[in-house]
This record gives C-alpha cells, sequence and structure tokens, in this order.
C-alpha cells in the first residue's frame, strides 16, 4: 500500500522535499570548439625529463587555462594555452581563435580540458603527410564556455 503524506496545518505540502536552489537555474558549460595546441613542441622541450613529466601528466581531463595575449605582435586574436601551474603549452590556432579571443575580451569565461594524452613527435615529412598543416598539433583539447 501507498504511504501518504498528510499536509500539516501551516505547512506546504512539498515541505522539505526540494533544496532552496531547486528552481535556480543551474549554471551549465557550453562546447565551444575541439582544437589542439599549436606550438606545444616549440614551448614544451620533449627532450628535458621535465618536458617529458609535463606531457605524461596531461591524461584526457586535465583541465587548462586560457588567457588572452593581447601584446602577441604575430596574432592580435592570440589565446594563450597554460597549465593548472602556469606552465605555457603554447597556443589556440589562429585559424580558430577570433570568434572566441572577441567573447574573452567582452568577459565571457571560458574552460579548456585535455581530450586525448599527446602524441609523440614525429618527423616533419610523416606530419605534412597526415595531417593539413594547420591541424598539425599534437594535444587535441575541447573548449567550453560558461553559459551565465
Amino acid at each position: 500500500m501507498a504511504d501518504y503524506k498528510i499536509q500539516e496545518a501551516g505547512k506546504p505540502l512539498r515541505s522539505g522535499y526540494f533544496d532552496r536552489d531547486a528552481f535556480r537555474q543551474k549554471s551549465r558549460s557550453i562546447l565551444v570548439l575541439k582544437t589542439a595546441v599549436a606550438g606545444l613542441y616549440f614551448h614544451v622541450d620533449n627532450n628535458s625529463d621535465e618536458g617529458r613529466n609535463l606531457l605524461e601528466e596531461l591524461t584526457p581531463g586535465t583541465e587548462l587555462h586560457l588567457f588572452r595575449d593581447t601584446e602577441n605582435e604575430h596574432d592580435q586574436w592570440a589565446i594563450s594555452v597554460y597549465t593548472t601551474d602556469d606552465r605555457e603549452l603554447g597556443y589556440v590556432t589562429r585559424f580558430k581563435n577570433e570568434t572566441i579571443a572577441r567573447l574573452m575580451d567582452y568577459g565571457k569565461v571560458f574552460h579548456a580540458y585535455v581530450d586525448e594524452p599527446p602524441e609523440p613527435p614525429k618527423n616533419a615529412t610523416e606530419a605534412r603527410r597526415t595531417r593539413a598543416p594547420t591541424e598539425n598539433y599534437k594535444l587535441p583539447f575541447s573548449i567550453y564556455m560558461d553559459d551565465n
């Protein structure tokens, strides 16, 4: 037999069933871009122990920080990619960064996460054959925007 709640005097029937924040809209993130870190092996020396250790730490789900680099003389829309302990990995590719950079300039908040572990470096000839030059980067990651 079903167990029914009896409404007590002075208390609404649903009292206690919901948190106070139950009807407040929860923040969520929107996937904006899946790309890869440009310049990874320029900024990270994979021949050193420190560089190899850093690359091993970049497992799927690792959080990355994005910063607008307004002082970059080569790209006015540059977005730097850093680890959570402030080690520079590279940039969001210049062919895909303008929209995100403009939104960052207007105060939107972005989060990034590693999708796959970094690939070991290939020789330059093999790399050119397997991917377009703009996508020849070794650390795939996703960028999400807070929907607030």
